[in-house]
C-alpha cells in the first residue's frame, strides 16, 4: 500500500476533503462515478490478466479520478491546473511521499484526450515516464480517460460495466437504463492509450 502514516481511510479522507475544496471541478456525482467506474475496469482487467498493479497504484487511480477535475475552477486548461494544485498541495503533501503525489498528478493530467505521455515533452514527467513506476502511471492514466469517457454527459448514466477478453480484443459491456450513445462514442475517440498500453483492441456495447 501507499508509504504513509495514515491508514487507507484517513488517506482517502484527505483526498476527498482536497477535492471538495475545488467543487470536484464538475460536481462530486460525476466524479465519484468516474472514479466507481475506473476501479470496476482496474478491477476487471487485473481478472484478465492484462495488468499485475496492486493496491498502491489502485489508491493512485482512485485519487487522481477524485481530483482530476478540480482545475476547472482555476479556467484554462484544466488537466494542467489539476496537475498543479494536486503537486502544490500542502495537505497531500502531509499524508503522501514524492512519488505518490507525482503519480497521482500525472494521471490526472493525462486523463484527457491529448498530450499523448509518450511525445509529451516535460522534464519532470520524461523523470516519472522512464522510473520503474511509469508505465503504470500511464496505463492508469488510460483507465481514468475511459472511466471518464463513459459519463461524458456529466449525467451519470451508466449503471455498471463488465469486460471480456477474446484473444486481442476487450468488450466492454455498459448497463444503464438510458441512452449512452453519447458515452460511448466518447469512449472510442479516448480509446487509443489504453489499446496501446494493453496491447489490445476496445468494443465496447
Amino acid at each position: 500500500m501507499v508509504e504513509s502514516r495514515c491508514d487507507y481511510s484517513e488517506l482517502m479522507r484527505v483526498v476527498v476533503g482536497f477535492g471538495e475544496r475545488y467543487g470536484f471541478g464538475r460536481g462530486c456525482g460525476h466524479v465519484f462515478k468516474v472514479r466507481d467506474l475506473a476501479l470496476r475496469i482496474f478491477d476487471e482487467l487485473k481478472c484478465l490478466g492484462l495488468h499485475d498493479m496492486g493496491s498502491r497504484e489502485r489508491f493512485w487511480l482512485e485519487s487522481a479520478a477524485i481530483l482530476h477535475d478540480i482545475g476547472v475552477s482555476a479556467g484554462g486548461e484544466h488537466h494542467e491546473a489539476s496537475r498543479d494544485l494536486i503537486l502544490s498541495s500542502k495537505e497531500l503533501k502531509e499524508i503522501l511521499n514524492c512519488l505518490d503525489l507525482e503519480a497521482i498528478a500525472w494521471i490526472a493530467f493525462f486523463h484527457r484526450k491529448k498530450p499523448d505521455p509518450f511525445e509529451f515533452e516535460d522534464e519532470k514527467w520524461r523523470e516519472v515516464l522512464e522510473s520503474e513506476y511509469g508505465e503504470s502511471v500511464v496505463r492508469l492514466a488510460a483507465i481514468l480517460r475511459i472511466a471518464d469517457a463513459l459519463d461524458r454527459s456529466l449525467r451519470q448514466v451508466v449503471r455498471d460495466v463488465e469486460l471480456e477478453r477474446k484473444d486481442d480484443v476487450v468488450l466492454i459491456k455498459v448497463y444503464s437504463e438510458e441512452d449512452v450513445t453519447i458515452e460511448i462514442d466518447r469512449v472510442y475517440k479516448k480509446a487509443q492509450l489504453f489499446e496501446k498500453v494493453f496491447n489490445v483492441y476496445l468494443e465496447i456495447c
